[in-house]
């Protein structure tokens, strides 16, 4: 195996330590001779630390030469980045307003912990009557030594423990040691009664690792808010997720967030069948899963089981125009719903007319008031095309008195339906961000958009580039936007695609306006 001796290793933090001072003084920063050594020697350890678990693979060991090459490899690059931090040291303790500390943030570089380091990272929590509430772990790499003082510091704080944040802690380890460590700190965590965040994204979970967390997930603390993004979402996983979160315990969840796993429609049902019994759910990110059609009609369905819901993120799934009808009826009996985001859902034009012709109907039971008030919509490459404009205009009239966000990037809306969308843009109140990039507009219809939103005092972007603006409209375009003092609100038109042969195409075509032209005539536009 490979290995040091301390002698070897005094030897390399004495010369890290001349390294460090002329590296600081390179950059225009002097150190004393004290904060250089115990820069160099806390460098050495995570290098040191970092070599042995590399040294140690699941079908044997490394050879010794390549290990020490990925020693000094480690050296090179902790020393320079400590320098560029300016010689701080990791893991400085929140204190809050009680003047005690009441926050561990261990986020940084990523090291391999030992239990020596942990120990001393970890100091206020293990300290008599500490004050700490809230942790997170995030980055540092947790071996089965380094989890055992980790536990034995939440142990100390369980009573009063109400955040956890164990994201990203298994990197690099073998998968038997890994699986461990999260066994040890799920133990240790399900000891906290009012536990009431728990984020275990970026590990390499996978059901091994979902199960691995039984006892905190499974346990009595309260959960509210579960975090499982980037963990290997497989439908096996969402399944021991649903059974782990059994009857009752999924009662105080009020946040679901799910993103960048590989859920698909199967996975997604077990998840329905977790939310259906979460009626306190406000707030479900279940994002770039490989969620289909019949993933993401059981998502909506379940979503009756309660009225809470505030924020709901379907982004980058593939859920097409079948789950809009459901997706608009559970959408409807949400009171609170402020976000919104179905960005690349492969809605197409009938499923983006289907949702929003469903919400708008919903509306009619209130003197067409919505029950919710949306501040951010994503429509995102989702093919709406002139027609289908019309039905998210009158949705965006719908709720002129409280959207902040529109974000309609990468359609097929040309001049028609940027007009139409600029009709409804002009009776916003306070428009935040308008992203029109990609939709093949030209002249006509970006100047409609710019007039409709650039005198509103609370216009921070106007995204238009990758469309196709002649010269002559680009000056006008950006003439509109000075002259409303909001050049600066205007985004980079670099990529734009100017076309010889513009023609304006200002006038609409007949058809359904889905109560456009009357909700502008309520409103005055």
């Amino acid at each position: 195996m490979w290995s040091l001796t301390a002698a070897q290793r005094e030897d390399v933090v004495q010369r890290l330590v001349a390294s460090i001072c002329a590296l600081a003084h390179a950059r225009g920063q002097e150190i004393t001779a004290e904060v250089a050594e115990a820069v160099a020697s806390g460098v050495e350890k995570k290098a040191y630390t970092a070599a042995e678990v590399a040294a140690r693979t699941t079908t044997g060991s490394r050879p010794l030469a390549e290990t020490t090459s990925n020693y000094a490899r480690k050296l090179g690059e902790l020393a320079i980045q400590a320098v560029k931090d300016g010689c701080q040291l990791e893991g400085a303790p929140v204190v809050g307003a009680s003047g005690k500390v009441e926050h561990i943030d261990l986020h940084g570089s990523r090291d391999f912990l030992t239990a020596e380091s942990t120990e001393a990272l970890l100091a206020p929590m293990l300290a008599p009557e500490s004050s700490v509430t809230k942790i997170r772990f995030s980055t540092k790499s947790f071996g089965r030594d380094a989890a055992a003082v980790a536990a034995r510091a939440i142990g100390c704080v369980a009573s009063i423990l109400r955040e956890a944040d164990i994201s990203d802690v298994i990197a690099g380890r073998p998968e038997d040691e890994a699986l461990d460590a999260l066994r040890v700190l799920s133990s240790a965590l399900a000891g906290a009664p009012g536990l009431t965040v728990l984020n275990l994204s970026d590990n390499a979970l996978g059901e091994k690792g979902v199960r691995a967390c039984e006892a905190v997930l499974a346990g009595q603390a309260p959960i509210e808010s579960l975090s499982l993004q980037n963990v290997g979402l497989s439908v096996h996983a969402c399944r021991a997720t649903a059974e782990l979160l059994a009857g009752d315990k999924a009662g105080s969840l009020k946040r679901l967030q799910l993103f960048n796993n590989m859920s698909g429609d199967e996975g997604a049902a077990h998840i329905a069948s977790l939310l259906a019994r979460a009626p306190k759910l406000e707030d479900l990110r279940f994002a770039s899963s490989r969620v289909g059609p019949a993933g993401g009609i059981a998502l909506a369905k379940s979503l009756s089981a309660g009225h809470c819901l505030v924020k709901l993120d379907l982004s980058d799934n593939p859920l097409t125009s079948e789950v809009a009808a459901e997706l608009a009826k559970a959408l409807a009996h949400q009171p609170r719903l402020s976000i919104l985001n179905l960005n690349d859902t492969s809605l197409g034009p009938d499923g983006v007319v289907t949702l929003c012709q469903g919400l708008l109907t919903s509306y009619g039971a209130t003197d067409n008031k919505p029950a919710h008030q949306l501040t951010e919509l994503g429509l995102a490459l989702n093919e709406v095309d002139p027609a289908a404009a019309k039905a998210v205009a009158a949705l965006v009239a719908a709720h002129a008195g409280t959207l902040r966000s529109l974000n309609l990037r990468e359609n097929e809306l040309a001049d028609r339906g940027a007009v139409t969308i600029a009709r409804a843009l002009a009776a916003v109140k306070a428009p935040v961000t308008v992203d029109l990039v990609g939709n093949q507009i030209k002249r006509v219809g970006v100047v409609a958009v710019a007039k409709a939103v650039a005198p509103k005092a609370s216009l921070e972007l106007l995204a238009l580039d990758e469309n196709f603006i002649s010269e002559e409209g680009m000056d006008e375009l950006r003439s509109v936007m000075a002259a409303a003092g909001k050049a600066a609100a205007l985004g980079p038109l670099d990529e734009n695609m100017e076309e010889d042969d513009e023609e304006d195409d200002e006038d609409e075509d007949d058809g359904e306006d889905y109560g456009l032209g009357a909700a502008l005539q309520r409103l005055g536009v």
